[in-house]
């Protein structure tokens, strides 16, 4: 296994972090919810199928959400109990589908018992993503595209390069870091599968520069040849964790390698999987358990224990500040995800879903903002663009209406990471601005 080059990436930010409490960067396990409310919409595509009613036993792990279309994924019961109702609920994203609220009660089919491990290595790549495909694993970096769609459709190509991605994909959250640290094994053996799935050349993790002397280890432990896999330390200078920023970097230092280094991709493709999304993998194929837990990075200023959890799906959110000592005072703004591109709530009754990657708590000083004033012309958000982009001229563009010419220059590619609005000393809220845009840019392309 040998260390890799870092990439210098261009623009970005380097917003805060929260830092977690003594002993909180170990995994600790949520309680079991009480009732655990499951939205059929977890991921990129349309909303799963209903399988339920209410008054409807259901027990651990058990198929409640039949994926419905090409991008469409598999929900199943996080908790064994009784489906109390079925209705339509509005997801923190703003997104409605059918939910099932769950009553916890009997017992656990899985959880606490010895697991039986399937070998994988005598699986076909067409049975590997049939488990993936019924486990309903989806990208858990952010994505949410359905894991086999994505292995599938790189398969046919046969990939240069598999991927894992390590590096966070924002501040404040440390649920990743925590996953590799304690969970190196599972995570590579999630890696193998998948580049048996790809038939891909080469192994990369990528991992934050200042967690590869704690993780490099590991990783040379987890595999049984250490030549398997490379590690790419990557700068964490946000947003370098994007999928596409860790693809450009892994395939520019392939570039840059020396001696016998890896060879450059040569247009091929590159697959990047987040190291949560390769662990569910594992747990799909190796124990036949579906994705009905993720871990989490609960955190901000106005948390009094800040922590790692493995959360069951369709937890309340209020629950897991609890599980943390509770808040220290009541909070300014609550974030599910990150604290740059995460959804602001005004209710702590929203479910966990396998789209959440953490939740932030940020005091009401913190959540104070001062008022917008125009423009100074400093240049601040274009040198922070990771895209290249001038977001001040699409923001004047967009105002005026001209959305066509927005697009023209180059408005589709905002990520809307939030780095601009970040910089931004006269708190213009870019960010917002950009996101109406796309979204009246995409309506007048589907009408």
């Amino acid at each position: 296994m040998k260390k890799q080059r870092s990439f210098l990436m261009v623009g970005g930010v380097n917003p805060p972090s929260v830092k977690l409490s003594p002993g909180g960067e170990r995994i600790a396990n949520a309680s079991i919810p009480a009732f655990a409310l499951i939205p059929m919409l977890q991921h990129a595509g349309s909303p799963a199928v209903c399988l339920v009613r209410p008054g409807d036993r259901v027990q651990e792990g058990m198929l409640i959400g039949k994926a419905d279309g090409v991008r469409s994924a598999n929900v199943h019961a996080s908790i064994p109990g009784t489906v109390v109702r079925v209705e339509q609920a509005t997801g923190a994203d703003g997104t409605a589908s059918v939910s099932a609220l769950i009553e916890f009660g009997g017992e656990f089919a899985r959880t606490g018992k010895p697991r039986e491990r399937n070998e994988w290595e005598m699986l076909s790549p067409t049975d590997l993503l049939g488990r993936i495909h019924s486990s309903g694993v989806v990208g858990l970096g952010g994505g949410l595209l359905p894991t086999h769609l994505k292995l599938g459709r790189q398969a046919v190509h046969k990939a240069a390069f598999l991927i894992a991605n390590g590096v966070e994909c924002e501040p404040s959250l440390h649920a990743d870091v925590s996953l590799m640290r304690e969970k190196s094994r599972e995570i590579a053996v999630g890696m193998l599968i998948c580049k048996r799935i790809l038939e891909a050349e080469h192994l990369v993790l990528a991992i934050g520069q200042s967690h590869e002397e704690e993780l490099a280890p590991l990783f040379r432990e987890a595999f049984d040849d250490a030549a398997q896999c490379r590690i790419a330390a990557l700068p964490e200078r946000y947003p370098q964790g994007h999928e596409d920023l860790v693809r450009k970097s892994i395939i520019d230092l392939a570039a840059w390698a020396d001696g016998a280094g890896t060879p450059g991709a040569g247009g091929r493709e590159c697959v990047v999987l987040n190291v949560a999304t390769l662990f569910a993998v594992y747990e799909a194929v190796v124990l036949d358990r579906p994705l009905i837990e993720r871990f989490i990075t609960v955190t901000g200023s106005a948390v009094r224990r800040p922590g790692v959890l493995k959360v069951r799906i369709g937890t309340r959110v209020g629950d897991l500040f609890e599980e943390c000592g509770g808040l220290v005072e009541p909070p300014g703004k609550v974030v599910l995800g990150g604290p740059m591109r995460g959804v602001s709530v005004t209710s702590l009754d929203f479910p966990v879903t396998k789209g959440v990657s953490g939740i932030v708590a940020f005091t009401r000083s913190e959540a104070r903002t001062g008022p917008e004033v125009p423009c100074i012309r400093c240049g601040a958000c274009v040198e922070a663009c990771p895209w290249g982009l001038v977001p001040t001229r699409l923001h004047k563009l967009i105002a005026r209406g001209s959305i066509t010419a927005a697009l023209s220059e180059g408005l589709s590619q905002c990520t809307e990471c939030g780095c601009c609005a970040f910089a931004c000393p006269s708190r213009i809220p870019l960010v917002d601005s950009l996101r109406s845009g796309k979204r009246l840019g995409a309506l007048r392309h589907h009408d």
